[in-house]
């Protein structure tokens, strides 16, 4: 790190909330010996703009960021030395390219609360109708025909991944006095035992439950863990809610659920084309995917856009975090939100 000019970290997707956290967290006491400085960019970093990069200690980037091999040597030959990662995942980086030549960090856990929230949120604006009564209510139309909703209290939640977002989410729903139904690999007794929940297996959950919340990571086995298979165990008036990844739908089998009926409806904050329209603003001429413009036009679907982690107290600490751990490894130190390539067999 060179003291004489300070730290500039040149920060890549940059949103108007990115600008307005990151700065705030120059403000940390930590930080109060150090020099640091930003270059925001609207621009997604690509092969055609890591020249911007040029002249800067570190780059921050999103998901929607690209960091393959070409990028790699490009930031590499301008001198970066850390790529932050606003992000827990970091599947959309080269570590390998990156690897003895660019440290990279990310944020180890986003705000479980914020999440948890956000997913019971969208449940109850799908389930009460909540986004129909607005738009009508917009209109001067109170009316209150096809606006009967579904209750909480007394109906059975499945909640697949009970890790701290699950946990978190069926503590909440324990509190409406749902019966909670838990599947996950690893099982805490004595949580379940602390809210009256159950671990039951896949089958089970997908019979008895009214209501269907996933909160796993994305795995070979988890991949299209909502199937034409599982669809036929379920209810006919189930809902599910995702906030996780959309390839655990299958997508095709879950819109011909929702057309036909066969399920009552489905809140995402996450489908197709993730990558191609993250944090867009689309005009009125562009042209999404025949699937996401299906299911987006369904009136049993509720769709928001990556969304659940967007908080106030969550924003701080991603800023904060990514703002500690660039300085900390500029500093030479070591820093345990470090990620590396995993060594070849």
């Amino acid at each position: 790190m060179e003291d004489s000019t300070g730290i500039r970290i040149a920060v890549f997707s940059a949103k108007e909330y990115d600008k307005q956290y990151m700065q705030e967290a120059l403000s940390l006491p930590e930080l109060s010996d150090v020099s640091v400085s930003f270059d925001f960019f609207v621009d997604k970093l690509s092969s055609s703009t890591a020249i911007l990069a040029r002249n800067h200690d570190a780059v921050c980037i999103y998901l929607n960021d690209e960091v393959n091999a070409e990028v790699a040597n490009l930031l590499y030959d301008e001198g970066v030395k850390v790529i932050a990662l606003r992000s827990r995942s970091y599947n959309y980086v080269n570590l390998n390219a990156l690897a003895g030549r660019i440290r990279v960090i990310r944020i180890p856990e986003y705000n479980s609360h914020a999440i948890a929230e956000f997913s019971i949120a969208l449940l109850q604006a799908l389930n009460r109708k909540i986004y129909k009564a607005y738009a009508r209510s917009r209109e001067g139309n109170f009316s209150l025909d096809g606006l009967v909703g579904g209750d909480i209290y007394g109906k059975t939640v499945g909640i697949i991944g009970a890790g701290r977002i699950g946990r978190n989410v069926a503590e909440i729903y324990a509190g409406f006095g749902a019966k909670v139904l838990l599947n996950d690999m690893n099982q805490d007794e004595v949580f379940a035992q602390k809210i009256g929940a159950d671990y039951v297996n896949l089958e089970e959950l997908f019979k008895k439950a009214d209501y269907i919340t996933l909160h796993c990571p994305l795995t070979q086995e988890t991949r299209h863990i909502i199937n034409s298979n599982s669809l036929a165990l379920m209810k006919n008036d189930v809902v599910i809610v995702n906030t996780c990844r959309e390839e655990l739908f299958d997508s095709k089998v879950v819109c011909d659920a929702l057309v036909s009926g066969r399920i009552r409806g489905v809140a995402l904050d996450i489908f197709r084309e993730y990558d191609q329209n993250l944090f867009r603003n689309l005009d009125e001429n562009s042209v999404l995917d025949e699937g996401v413009s299906k299911i987006s036009q369904l009136p049993n679907v509720v769709l928001t856009y990556h969304q659940a982690y967007l908080t106030e107290n969550n924003m701080r600490h991603i800023m904060t975090t990514t703002l500690k751990n660039i300085v900390a490894v500029l500093k030479g130190e070591e820093t345990a939100d470090e990620v590396s390539a995993v060594p070849k067999s």
